[in-house]
């Protein structure tokens, strides 16, 4: 792998001047552990399954942040280290012009850990021509972009899942190491207590220690990795909440949800949190900030979620509040906690089920309410069907069946949510540079054939 991420750096590095076609596999906006590796790892498959073919565009994974946030993942940075992955090998979201890439034609995207492009990106919607995560499906799949969603606990699960489906010999410890911890890490070491693993997890992990004996024992590594995701030492509050950031837009509306890896009760001891929020949204353009603690109680794996609400919009302050109270798909079970800051609000969630992608739709089902007009004056539908809307566009959401209200279990893995790509696994190929001809054949009829 090393060889290929030093090429795909150095391509980056000239702006892709030689090479004709770009295919970009992109994490997530969080860019955490799972989205990281699970950039690498598809992209260093597509590259080697690709590899020789005619026409076949240049693979190069692309961290989703800019080059100089990435020593917030200290997770992120101990794993690439481990696994022996220089910073200095790696795309970032800066060193690429996607925006110009797809103006030229160039440009395929295939999407890990994520399912839709956030609002900021939506221009490039036509480039996207594979998605692989394990959130609520937002996407139609059709035969020039299969959709490959399971609710795993982890991305890389599907990816390891990918790569073993093809007999190359791709995988090596280098690259079992970073997929094992990235799995490791999003399932809390397998753990049926937090209600994120799979059978499909499981098995794939068991796989992993199998056929690599001598890979850390998931304890150990699920450990180091956890404090040092959860290590916020020297950090700043702008800091904390940029770490793990997620945002939703909805016409002029702009909001933030943010994990954060400490209690709740420490997070409202931040000296001058309310003017740090404040400056938070100023600084980034938001005009909400959610920010969702998550600690384990008792030194034991048992998970505790709670909120942080704030806007410096005291009317959209209370209205988000009311959506997130009221809301039954699913029902966070929101209770009040007392904040010493007036215009910060603060709930303890009993369904610790209900993680980030959960709440993240609810919020832009508000969003669009609100820019509407409706805002203020209509009730948030309460119904699993209030949010089909948000869904509309996604075949893949009626085969899962209404949301889980967060009560019990998981659902079971899904193993059949693939559409439009070939049924052993393999990545679509033909569509792909079908694509890419009919992008050819738009810029010749524009630019007489030349691409920049």
């Amino acid at each position: 792998m090393d060889t290929f991420l030093k090429s795909s750096r150095s391509a980056a590095k000239t702006g892709f001047r030689n090479n004709l076609r770009v295919h970009v596999v992109l994490g997530s906006e969080s860019c955490d552990l799972d989205s990281a590796v699970s950039s690498l790892a598809m992209a260093y498959f597509l590259s080697r399954t690709s590899s020789g073919r005619l026409g076949a565009p240049l693979v190069v994974p692309v961290l989703n942040i800019p080059r100089s946030q990435f020593y917030l993942r200290a997770d992120v940075l101990l794993l690439f280290r481990e696994a022996g992955i220089a910073t200095e090998t790696l795309v970032f979201r800066d060193d690429v012009d996607l925006a110009r890439l797809y103006a030229n034609r160039r440009l395929a995207l295939t999407l890990v850990d994520h399912n839709i492009l956030p609002s900021a990106d939506s221009d490039l919607e036509g480039a996207v021509v594979e998605v692989i995560d394990h959130h609520q499906p937002e996407r139609t799949a059709s035969f020039s972009c299969p959709v490959n969603v399971e609710m795993v606990a982890s991305c890389a699960t599907l990816v390891t899942e990918r790569i073993l489906s093809r007999p190359l010999e791709i995988l090596d410890k280098q690259l079992a190491l970073l997929l094992y911890g990235a799995m490791v890490v999003d399932s809390v070491n397998l753990s049926r207590l937090v209600g994120k693993v799979t059978v499909k997890d499981s098995q794939i992990v068991h796989m992993l220690q199998t056929q690599f004996p001598d890979l850390p024992s998931s304890g150990a590594l699920h450990s180091s990795l956890h404090k040092a995701k959860f290590n916020l030492s020297g950090l700043e509050t702008n800091h904390i909440l940029l770490r793990n950031m997620k945002t939703v837009a909805r016409g002029d509306l702009r909001a933030a949800v943010s994990v954060v890896y400490m209690s709740l009760e420490s997070f409202l001891l931040t000296k001058n949190l309310q003017q740090h929020l404040f400056d938070f949204c100023h600084s980034h353009g938001l005009d909400a900030v959610v920010a969702m603690t998550i600690s384990f109680s008792d030194q034991s794996y048992r998970l505790v979620r709670q909120l942080v609400i704030y806007s410096p919009d005291p009317v959209l302050r209370q209205e988000i509040s009311h959506a997130l109270q009221n809301t039954q798909s699913p029902a966070l079970c929101l209770s009040s906690v007392s904040s010493p800051y007036k215009d910060v609000l603060a709930y303890h969630q009993d369904n610790t089920l209900a993680s980030r992608s959960k709440l993240l739709p609810v919020l832009a089902h508000f969003l669009s309410r609100w820019c509407r007009g409706n805002g203020e004056d209509e009730q948030l539908d309460q119904s699993a069907d209030g949010l089909s809307h948000v869904y509309a566009s996604s075949a893949l959401h009626h085969r899962l069946g209404p949301e889980d209200n967060g009560t019990g279990p998981p659902p079971p893995p899904m193993n059949s949510l693939v559409d439009g790509s070939p049924l052993d696994g393999d990545f679509n190929q033909e569509a792909l540079m079908e694509k890419f001809r009919r992008m050819e054949g738009v810029e010749e009829q524009q630019h007489g054939g030349n691409i920049d």
